[in-house]
């Protein structure tokens, strides 16, 4: 069998949506009430109750308390959005749980290449667009409540894209490349995790880099840091911080943006070594 044919893997990539499509309605669904339910908590449960702000302040003062509650909505859909996407990473294998399924999957006429490639779309591009479209139907849904129960109507699909923007905008370019870089490299995490163990992958890769995080924070705190990655001065001619990067800042993140490409490579390879009986809470 070839190690890769487009149209093989084409036919087997529809073939995994339509027998998976009622694991994808259940998860939008599931998506949809997170988002929702997390919407209406912000807007409803904090600060003064709605009618005693319209009863006793000024309509613009109402609408800016009211537009940054919506605010706060859109923040804390983008963090769920990302524990989605790390939630996807780790079940990315799911399906592959118990022996019958391992073996029905494994014995698919299929490369390894082409199911881990289907795989991996599925856990990242699909769980994304569905993470996405769950959050404008939820944002749908609190603004018809809000408009039926007689509140401003405030959308907040413009506020995460607001929020996405403002995160990754800098005036440096190494700031961008950090966040994008870290944020990739916590999910390339969670890829590993969800391949290499069997059970309780989410749970299991959590414990781990948590284990591994405060391991590696303890040892650094009894190092004195020689110099700081980042460092600003402030400029008499222009009126404004100049910031410079150390270049261990430009190394450090080199090194992570390989990891994170090593990550899946390794994750592939594990995927290649799972065998159809085991016992183990490891699949090697």
């Amino acid at each position: 069998m070839n190690t890769f044919n487009f149209n093989r893997f084409l036919q087997a990539l529809k073939c995994q949506f339509l027998v998976n499509r009622k694991k994808w309605i259940q998860l939008f669904c599931i998506f949809t009430l997170v988002f929702l339910f997390g919407s209406l908590f912000q807007t409803r449960m904090q600060g003064k109750g709605y009618a005693y702000m319209a009863a006793q302040w000024e309509p613009q003062q109402l609408y800016e308390t009211y537009n940054r509650y919506v605010k706060m909505t859109a923040d804390s859909g983008v963090v769920i959005f990302y524990f989605f996407m790390l939630v996807a990473a780790c079940c990315m294998f799911l399906q592959m749980k118990d022996t019958r399924n391992r073996s029905a999957y494994l014995l698919w006429p299929v490369s390894n290449l082409e199911k881990y490639i289907i795989n991996l779309l599925h856990s990242i591009v699909l769980t994304a667009i569905l993470a996405f479209a769950a959050y404008v139907l939820a944002d749908a849904l609190r603004v018809f409540i809000d408009w039926v129960t007689g509140r401003i109507v405030i959308w907040g699909i413009p506020k995460f894209f607001e929020n996405i923007h403002v995160n990754i905008d800098s005036n440096y370019w190494q700031d961008k490349w950090m966040l994008l870089t870290w944020a990739f490299y916590i999910h390339s995490l969670y890829i590993v995790g969800g391949t290499l163990f069997r059970r309780q992958h989410f749970l299991m890769t959590s414990a781990t880099i948590v284990i591994f995080t405060i391991l590696l924070a303890s040892i650094l705190n009894q190092i004195d840091p020689p110099f700081d990655f980042k460092t600003s001065v402030w400029d008499e001619n222009t009126m404004r911080y100049i910031t410079t990067f150390h270049p261990a800042f430009y190394v450090l993140h080199s090194v992570l943006c390989i990891l994170v490409i090593f990550h899946y490579w390794l994750s592939y390879k594990l995927f290649t070594r799972m065998q159809v009986i085991n016992n183990k809470w490891l699949n090697v």
